[in-house]
């Protein structure tokens, strides 16, 4: 999938389009729908898929206080979406001077000029432009005029509801990885590089990997029973008891993903980690001491072997 951004356009570089416009945060099975339905009419017309998206999330520009939390940074969404079979993404560098267009702007420049459409499908939901005057209506008037259809493509919905990023994120805020799973058709992980921590997690018995995640959207404080994949995804996915949180016992004020991969003593500093959270195992707790901390991870590691079905791993790769 060729990615660019919007600026970088040149009218007529994809020569026909089928195009589809969004934020697609989770790249959940909703947007699924509507990017293989863009791939096939495309196919179909010999034409190129493209989608349109946003970088930052329109909402941190507008009106920061009601973004919610993302499911998916920019790049693990960029991914999402080329492994759905789409033939280009443009994303558009999203500013007070881009929320100021015209919807009619948007329509002939970009859909019309730059992309030359043929047909769009968006959501039952969708509106477009300067204070989102571009209504349903407004853009299949435009459309006649340039030459491109407009189709909507109904909300989809799994076991009598409707999938959404909202629902998904309040399956997160609720531990229920469970649904979150099922209404994203892939499971909810966290993704980032191991950088260098406090050293405390080693000097308890545990060391730690430091995850610097990129997404938004965590569960609650607390442990979690959860597989670890390693860079490159070559190797099995590893156990790990991982912990969210702001390490009360020690005072902690920042938010930190840390991972204790059982039976594991490589270096991972510096190395991309996928982290698949499976089950709560317990809240965050203040600990009257590191040895009392200990003991309690002891349990913790434990009991991610239990929810995990593996009691009787045997080390590799470390001590």
């Amino acid at each position: 999938m060729h990615i660019i951004e919007h600026s970088q356009l040149v009218p007529g570089q994809f020569g026909r389009s089928v195009v589809t416009v969004g934020n697609f945060d989770g790249v959940h099975l909703g947007h699924q729908v509507l990017l293989r339905r863009v791939v096939e009419r495309a196919r179909g017309k010999r034409a190129s898929s493209v989608v349109y998206t946003f970088h930052p999330h329109p909402l941190r520009v507008l009106n920061p206080a009601f973004c919610p939390p993302l499911l998916t940074a920019f790049e693990d969404r960029a991914a999402r979406i080329a492994a759905q079979g789409l033939d280009v993404l443009v994303w558009a560098r999203f500013d007070r001077d881009y929320a100021a267009r015209e919807p009619e702007e948007f329509a002939r420049e970009t859909l019309a000029g730059s992309l030359g459409t043929r047909e769009l499908w968006v959501g039952p939901d969708f509106a477009f432009g300067r204070e989102r005057r571009g209504s349903l209506g407004l853009l299949r008037e435009l459309g006649k005029e340039l030459g491109f259809t407009v189709e909507v493509l109904p909300a989809f919905g799994l076991g009598g509801e409707v999938v959404s990023s909202t629902r998904i994120r309040q399956a997160v805020a609720e531990a229920d990885f469970e649904t979150a799973e099922r209404l994203l058709g892939h499971p909810y992980t966290l993704h980032g590089p191991v950088v260098r921590g406090a050293g405390r997690g080693r000097g308890l018995g545990f060391p730690t990997a430091n995850v610097l995640v990129r997404e938004e959207c965590l569960p609650p404080h607390g442990v979690y029973a959860a597989w670890a994949t390693e860079p490159g995804g070559g190797a099995s996915p590893r156990p790990a008891a991982l912990n969210i949180g702001h390490n009360p016992t020690f005072g902690g004020a920042e938010t930190t993903v840390e991972a204790y991969l059982l039976d594991f003593g490589g270096d991972l500093y510096g190395e991309e980690l996928e982290l698949r959270p499976v089950t709560a195992l317990r809240g965050e707790i203040a600990f009257r001491t590191p040895a009392d901390l200990s003991r309690q991870i002891c349990k913790d590691v434990e009991e991610t072997r239990r929810v995990l079905g593996l009691r009787d791993l045997t080390a590799s790769g470390g001590s």
